[in-house]
């Protein structure tokens, strides 16, 4: 059990038998057991206790302030109520609430999504006890607070490159998952920084001055652009990515790093390879597509023919086809140009899958290494 909320819990029990002396201080107190250590939202805010040793009513104003460490976000209310005796749960009283927020940003993140920013926050309530005409000059208060923070728990998370990845291109596609039920509505911070020796990939994103970064980015993936400090042989960089709702932080993923390295095999990718002859084709040598993929089909049984293409991935993943979705043929010798490089989004160096089939249901295979042409030697 939470030691704060066991200790108000026993001295709500003491308040209530009259065991304790009800001087001032100890008239009213504040059990805000149940909202601490919790992350707080719209539905468990006022979610507390006033405990009153009073005899009667008094007419009181709660004021309650979420306030951000080192940022300016800020969330307050304020509510005017009658304290009764023994225990009032303050939920009761929350429609009366008059809220305040430091933005009109802060105000849609908390109200129509129920999340507050990541960080370190201090939710604090004060307690006035107006004047009861009895003469007194000096209002009563009582402020209680509990501390929290706002995370997403990796709500974002990096997909590609793989962490600790070995990398041959030096403008790696970047690409990540929200799982925000408002994705739609935010926007991404990506940074790439260089790992140095005895650090571990987090500390390298806080403390190192970014090689890139690039902020307001809509979409989820971002490759690594020309403009950017380039990315040097046999490095290593760390990267993560940032979400925000507008001008809020919401969270970070994970740090994972990748190392450019030298890819031998590229001297051995010709630049301009011969034609593919599908029907001859038997996997028996590595075959390479340097930005395009050259495909022979022989017709001679047929007048006319349609070959239907599908493309996987290394996982067998279909990949859109687009506009080589079918190829016409006719009798005789067909030869086909697939652009790669212009209509598809294609990894260095990883292994691809063509099938083919004809109108009469024969079916053909062909395995092969995309390589993009802007990286061979």
């Amino acid at each position: 059990m939470n030691h704060n909320f066991f200790k108000r819990f026993v001295l709500s029990l003491l308040l209530l038998c009259g065991v304790l002396p009800t001087h001032a201080q100890q008239r009213m107190v504040l059990n805000l057991g149940m909202v601490d250590g919790v992350a707080l939202s719209k539905t468990n805010l006022f979610d507390y206790q006033v405990i009153s040793s009073l005899g009667s009513s008094r007419t009181a104003t709660l004021n309650g302030q979420i306030r951000y460490r080192n940022m300016p976000y800020t969330i307050g209310y304020s509510i005017d109520f009658s304290i009764q005796p023994g225990v009032n749960n303050i939920r009761e009283a929350a429609e009366r609430a008059r809220m305040t927020y430091s933005s009109g940003s802060m105000k849609e993140l908390f109200e129509q999504y129920g999340k507050l920013p990541e960080g370190i926050y201090e939710y604090c309530v004060t307690l006035t006890l107006n004047n009861n005409g009895s003469g007194e000059t000096a209002k009563e208060t009582y402020q209680e607070c509990v501390y929290g923070r706002g995370t997403d728990v990796f709500l974002i998370n990096l997909v590609d490159p793989e962490d600790k990845a070995r990398l041959y291109e030096y403008n790696p596609m970047l690409s990540w998952t929200v799982n925000y039920p408002f994705a739609s509505a935010l926007s991404y911070k990506l940074k790439v920084v260089e790992l140095k020796q005895g650090q571990n990939a987090i500390n390298a994103v806080k403390r190192n001055n970014a090689v890139y970064e690039e902020k307001g980015l809509m979409q989820l993936s971002q490759t690594y652009p020309v403009y950017a400090k380039p990315l040097q042989l046999n490095h290593t960089y760390a990267w993560t990515v940032d979400a925000y709702y507008k001008d809020i932080l919401l969270g970070g993923a994970e740090a994972w790093t990748f190392t450019i390295i030298e890819d031998t095999l590229l001297k051995a990718v010709p630049k301009d390879p011969s034609f593919i002859d599908i029907v001859r084709e038997t996997g028996a040598y590595n075959l390479y597509a340097p930005g395009m993929l050259k495909l022979k089909y022989v017709l001679d049984n047929y007048k006319t023919d349609t070959l239907s293409l599908k493309l996987l991935d290394k996982n067998d993943k279909e990949i859109n086809m687009k506009e080589y979705k079918q190829l016409a043929a006719v009798y005789g010798d067909n030869r086909y140009v697939l652009d790669l490089k212009e209509n598809f989004t294609l990894k260095h160096m990883q292994r691809y899958t063509l099938l083919l089939s004809t109108q009469s249901g024969a079916t053909f295979k062909i395995v092969f290494q995309y390589a993009n042409p802007d990286l061979l030697k």
